[in-house]
């Protein structure tokens, strides 16, 4: 199943933020913050995502797409740690577990709708 960029998006959305939310609330960070948080960094990393995946799908033409996909990943769960280290002010450990969780969701169900 293809899906525009919004679709992807608003995916994206509905299951990080309120992952994000939910372990946030576990460490005492007030909900109306991490909701805020949990969509910034979704909107701020997700279009960044999408255009590398384009580029090394099309531009590069690259046979190695789940090396870039596995490398972009990584680089949005690095990206939305540090937004959440600072902006959510909890741990390292924390802000790499809230991001690597929410992000291996909704990329594991990314990949499933896309198969």
């Amino acid at each position: 199943m293809s899906l525009t960029q919004a679709a992807a998006l608003g995916i994206t959305l509905a299951v990080e933020v309120p992952l994000v939310v939910l372990m946030a609330y576990r460490w005492r960070v007030p909900w109306p913050r991490s909701l805020v948080v949990g969509l910034l960094a979704s909107c701020l990393t997700h279009p960044l995502a999408w255009k590398v995946s384009w580029w090394a799908m099309v531009l590069f033409q690259t046979p190695h797409y789940v090396r870039w996909f596995i490398a972009i990943e990584t680089g949005v769960v690095v990206l939305e740690a540090l937004l959440f280290r600072y902006l959510l002010r909890v741990k390292w450990q924390q802000a790499f577990a809230v991001s690597l969780l929410a992000n291996a969701a909704s990329a594991l169900l990314g990949v499933w709708l896309w198969l």
